[in-house]
C-alpha cells in the first residue's frame, strides 16, 4: 500500500471510539475478521478493499469503508457495549459517509503512482527523455545502474544534462564485519552551471 494512501487513513481504535460504550480491543478484533472473513455480517471484499477496511501495521489502520462496516455490526447488534445501543452513532455515520470522497482520492493517488512509474520505465528505456526537472539523485542511480551496474563509479548525459554517479567507500557504514557498505553520491550540474544533487 502506498505511503500517500496510508495517510488518508485512521487508527482502528480511533474510529472504534467514535461508538460510545464499546468494548475497544473485542470491536477492533470483529472489524478485522468481517473484514478477512466477511463474517458476522457476510459480506465480500475485493483484496484492494480488504487493505483499506483493516490494514495491518504496527498501528492498523482503517478508512471509512471499515467504519462502515462497523456500522453495519453495531447495528447488528454483534458488538460488545456496557451500555443498551444508542439509535445513531453521529460521529461513525459521519465518517463512513466520507467514503465516495476517500476512494475518489485513493483512485487519483494510485493514478498518480501508475502515471509516475510509466514515465520512470519511458526513462529508463530513452534517458534522453527525461526533463532536467525530473532529475533526481534516485532517478540518476537507477539510469546508471541500468546502464553500468551497480557497483560502478560512471557519467552519462540524461535530460541533456551530464549526470555522474560515485561510488565511495564509507568507513562510517562497516557493517559488523567491518565490511564498507559503499557510498553513493549522484550529482548533476544544471543549465546554469550550479551543481544539483547530493553533497559530495
Amino acid at each position: 500500500m502506498l505511503w500517500d494512501v496510508r495517510a488518508l487513513m485512521k487508527p482502528v481504535l480511533s474510529v472504534v471510539d467514535m461508538i460510545p460504550d464499546v468494548h475497544r480491543t473485542p470491536a477492533a478484533a470483529l472489524l478485522r475478521r468481517t473484514v478477512l472473513e466477511g463474517r458476522p455480517l457476510n459480506v465480500r471484499l475485493s483484496p484492494e478493499d480488504k487493505d483499506l477496511a483493516f490494514h495491518e501495521a504496527t498501528v492498523n489502520l482503517t478508512s471509512p469503508i471499515g467504519a462502515r462496516l462497523l456500522l453495519g455490526l453495531y447495528k447488528g447488534g454483534h458488538l460488545k457495549l456496557k451500555k443498551p445501543p444508542r439509535k445513531s452513532l453521529p460521529t461513525l455515520e459521519a465518517y463512513a459517509a466520507t467514503e465516495p470522497e476517500f476512494r475518489a482520492k485513493v483512485t487519483a493517488l494510485l493514478e498518480a503512482e501508475d502515471a509516475r512509474r510509466a514515465r520512470l520505465s519511458e526513462i529508463m528505456a530513452d534517458p534522453a527523455s527525461a526533463r532536467p526537472d525530473e532529475l533526481t539523485p534516485g532517478l540518476i542511480d537507477r539510469v546508471l545502474s541500468r546502464a553500468f551496474g551497480h557497483h560502478a563509479s560512471s557519467e552519462m548525459e540524461i535530460a541533456g544534462l551530464l549526470c555522474h554517479r560515485d561510488i565511495l567507500a564509507d568507513p562510517e557504514a562497516a557493517d559488523p564485519s567491518g565490511r564498507q557498505e559503499p557510498r553513493v553520491i549522484c550529482w548533476w550540474t544544471d543549465a546554469e552551471g550550479n551543481r544539483q544533487g547530493d553533497r559530495p
